[in-house]
């Protein structure tokens, strides 16, 4: 039996650091310790959240101020919970399966893009006397929505990326009103990153293995970092994991610089990447120009399946190992003399909390599975 590993990892601003692990997800303080669980064995002092997922989760968010948390699992049921008690203010099903969640940035409303190629809102909370509606339509795309965010300052944009290359930038709440389209990527755009630091503009990955930088209002392609050039030595030294060619893994068997996700590090004005099945994260300045500069690529124990920031501090969230010999959950990095080193104390508080037993940690499935454009629900006898 081993620990089921952390899938998603969010945090917010107030210190909240939100750890997914297939159903159920822990919250825990900026120290690691957990405030609150929908797992049952935790501590008696934790705050039990109610109104568990029973399917997998697979989104989740905090609003711009930490005061509500969002998750949606995969049978399509969203709950919006009040941090101050980790009580459910809000639960509904919703039509189709759900990609991303992001709430706008006064919290009143839950974008929801899904698989379908749609973007509804819903609010967040209601009055004793309204009565709850079908979530609005926002704007709609030709294939999968596979990322969401909001702009920062005014006037405000939803973002949204699909499988079909695009960003798009549409002006809030009238989405129908199309800012730009941002056009250069040859894969899947998988996530956007948006900053206070750069209001005018959005960092996007791609299964392309490239990350860009754009001018949100023009849409216009600023700068392209290509991946290869800096993650290429891992898959000779055999550090990267190169994928298996079945159904699970499709079109992973090459080498491949998939972006899992892009996050803006606010007080260091820089962006951090992860990468599918690379033991790294890849840090970016933000500085004149606009640029991209100051590339650096920082080696971890294992490939990273998330990542997301914390004060200045970088979270890590490992896929599962492929061996038994290190089944660490996270790992932390800080900022330390302009070099980024492991905390310690924070890693080890994350690395000693328990998930639950699994009999063994199956691969994560990569993300060229659904960013294919022939991808379809597997086969009932799992053969293709």
């Amino acid at each position: 039996m081993v620990r089921a590993s952390i899938t998603l990892v969010e945090t917010s601003s107030q210190g909240h650091i939100a750890l997914v692990f297939d159903a159920n997800f822990h919250i825990t303080d900026s120290t690691g310790k957990i405030v609150a669980s929908t797992s049952d064995g935790v501590d008696a002092s934790v705050a039990k959240i109610g109104g568990a997922s029973k399917d997998r989760i697979i989104t989740v968010a905090f609003s711009q101020d930490g005061s509500l948390f969002a998750t949606c699992n995969n049978e399509k049921t969203v709950t919006i919970y009040n941090t101050a008690d980790w009580t459910a203010v809000r639960s509904l099903i919703i039509a189709k399966r759900a990609t991303a969640i992001t709430f706008d940035s006064s919290g009143a409303y839950l974008l929801i893009a899904d698989k379908f190629g749609e973007v509804h809102r819903t609010p967040t909370a209601l009055s004793a006397d309204e009565i709850a509606s079908k979530p609005e339509l926002l704007l709609g795309h030709v294939s999968i929505v596979c990322d969401v965010k909001m702009s920062h300052g005014s006037p405000s944009f939803v973002l949204t990326c699909d499988r079909d290359e695009k960003l798009r930038v549409s002006k809030y709440p009238n989405a129908y009103n199309i800012q730009s389209f941002g056009l250069g990527h040859t894969e899947f755009v998988t996530t956007i990153a948006t900053a206070q630091f750069a209001p005018n503009n959005a960092v996007t990955g791609s299964g392309d293995g490239t990350i860009r930088l754009w001018d949100i209002s023009s849409g216009q392609l600023v700068q392209t970092v290509n991946l290869r050039d800096l993650l290429e030595p891992y898959y000779a030294n055999g550090r990267a994991r190169v994928g298996v060619s079945n159904f699970e893994d499709r079109n992973a068997a090459t080498q491949r610089y998939g972006v899992l996700r892009v996050r803006s590090i606010e007080g260091q004005r820089m962006f951090v990447a992860a990468v599918e099945r690379f033991p790294v994260v890849v840090m970016f300045s933000f500085g004149e120009g606009p640029a991209l500069a100051n590339v650096r690529v920082v080696d971890v124990a294992r490939p990273v399946a998330d990542v997301a920031v914390l004060g200045d501090r970088i979270v890590a969230a490992y896929a599962p190992p492929s061996d038994q010999d290190n089944d660490d959950l996270a790992v932390v990095l800080e900022p330390t003399n302009g070099d980024l080193t492991t905390d310690v104390t924070l890693s080890a508080a994350l690395n000693a909390l328990s998930t639950q037993q699994i009999e063994t940690a199956a691969p994560a499935p990569s993300i060229y599975v659904w960013g294919n454009k022939m991808y379809m629900d597997p086969p009932k006898d799992d053969e293709e």
